[in-house]
């Protein structure tokens, strides 16, 4: 006999579990189908967790290998464990899916391991190995996230040729890496073994990295990488590549000219794809762009109203708090409420070092736009806190509208950018002006009195401009 629910989410991940964490607070009967072994999806197993946690890790033994002995730490042949890095971010990972795992108990969520395929409006066909059943619903949230894409001529091994996924569990690090694509996956993971002493190469088809990001940021920090000592082919396309031996050879063009590199490791981190296939969709009358995406309306619903999408699974910026947001969304719209999302205030995190953090929109978007801009810059060498931790690169960018006087964008390249960029998510969230947040008192000393001289910059009265 099949089990009714109100809703059934298919997924885990962080807009999957927060849907049915919301949904079940909501007093609706529900259930959340994961194929992975443990919850938390592709985020918290095998990507933003493993990743931040080894980019702390290695950030931390390049500081000591930076500043200890200038800060008064006395240290001789400092080295790093590489085996106890991955242990811990092992542990990391298995202690925050064990924690989802409680909440869904603590919230009588049914945790339905297996692969979710739509059969009808109101079912759900799961198959786990050789055991299938039935799940019937009155609402359905897809929140199947996205997948690595592959080049034609590399495909996965995960051992030489790697995703994400692969250069997350190296056993060993590599003497030399190729990394394809300086997008955020790219630039990161590139970090990480740069600083463990990998020789590290990055190959991007265009003339700049990490495009999303507003060009001051993305020029800034495309000379730290280098200073690190990544090095970059830029406006370069990959031809072809093959395994050869214990090395992987990739051809490439850069101009006129045709040379290969070689590695011990290439990672392909040319983008994502949303993951919709095997879920019956077009059997359901439920339509995809030409990227894959699954297409809704401006509630989230499909062609069935009663199924609807998040996260990565439809178009826009693939970010886990992105489908988060849109997951608490969709379980309130379907208990009857009106829930409220602003991406013009969703904020773009990069986890290099210096960190790169944005929100609203770039001085590109918003000229484009017809705005007239204030724009104000605070540089962090002058900042004393920045001086204090011996970091002092980078810089705090505003975009304001000079009419309105309104916070358009906030842009930051820096120590701390992930965590300062929230100030500028609640400024824009609440449609605060540059006036307000120049006048608004900052703690001295702190790296958030950058963000109260580039507003008093943009404004022409910087104090210490």
């Amino acid at each position: 006999m099949a089990t009714k629910y109100d809703v059934v989410v298919i997924g885990s991940g962080p807009g999957g579990y927060v849907a049915a964490i919301r949904a079940a607070q909501l007093g609706l009967k529900t259930a959340c189908i994961e194929k992975m072994p443990s919850l938390g999806g592709t985020c918290l197993n095998i990507g933003c967790i493993p990743s931040k946690t080894l980019l702390q890790a290695t950030e931390d033994y390049q500081h000591l290998l930076k500043h200890g002995k200038t800060e008064g730490i006395e240290y001789s042949n400092l080295s790093y464990n590489f085996p106890q890095m991955m242990k811990r971010k092992s542990e990391v990972v298995k202690n925050l899916t064990d924690g989802v795992a409680k909440l869904f108990k603590g919230r009588n969520i049914d945790w339905i391991p297996g692969t979710g395929r739509l059969t009808s409006a109101h079912s759900v066909e799961v198959t786990n190995g050789d055991q299938k059943q039935t799940i019937e619903a009155e609402n359905f949230i897809l929140a199947t996230g996205s997948e690595p894409i592959a080049l034609p001529f590399l495909p996965f091994d995960e051992k030489k040729i790697v995703s994400s996924t692969g250069a997350l569990s190296l056993p060993e690090v590599p003497k030399k890496m190729i990394v394809i694509g300086a997008g955020v996956i790219g630039v990161e993971l590139a970090s990480v073994y740069n600083r463990l002493g990998t020789e590290v190469t990055i190959v991007e088809m265009l003339d700049h990295i990490c495009p999303a990001m507003d060009q001051a940021l993305s020029k800034a920090l495309l000379q730290s990488l280098k200073k690190q000592g990544i090095l970059f082919h830029l406006s370069t396309q990959v031809m072809k590549g093959a395994v050869e031996g214990d090395n992987v050879a990739i051809t490439i063009k850069e101009g006129e000219t045709v040379s290969v590199l070689t590695g011990n490791v290439v990672l392909v981190g040319v983008g994502r794809r949303p993951y919709s296939t095997g879920l019956g969709l077009q059997e359901m009358g439920i339509s995809l762009t030409k990227r894959g995406f699954v297409e809704v309306d401006g509630s989230f619903r499909t062609a069935l109203p009663n199924v609807y999408a998040i996260g990565d699974l439809i178009d826009g910026a693939m970010l886990a708090h992105r489908a988060s947001d849109e997951g608490i969304a969709v379980a309130e719209i379907i208990a009857g409420k009106v829930p409220h999302i602003n991406y013009m205030a969703v904020p773009n995190v990069i986890y290099t070092f210096p960190e790169v953090a944005s929100v609203g929109l770039t001085e590109k978007e918003s000229r484009e736009a017809g705005f007239d801009l204030a724009v104000g810059t605070s540089y962090f060498r002058g900042n004393p806190r920045a001086r204090c931790m011996g970091e002092d690169e980078g810089f705090v960018k505003v975009i304001g509208d000079s009419v309105s006087g309104r916070l358009l964008g906030m842009h930051i390249i820096g120590p701390h950018a992930s965590e300062m960029i929230g100030e500028g998510v609640m400024a824009i969230e609440k449609k605060a002006t540059l006036n307000e947040i120049a006048h608004a008192s900052h703690a001295h000393p702190t790296l958030t009195e950058a963000i109260k001289e580039a507003c008093e910059a943009a404004l022409g009265f910087a104090i210490h401009g």
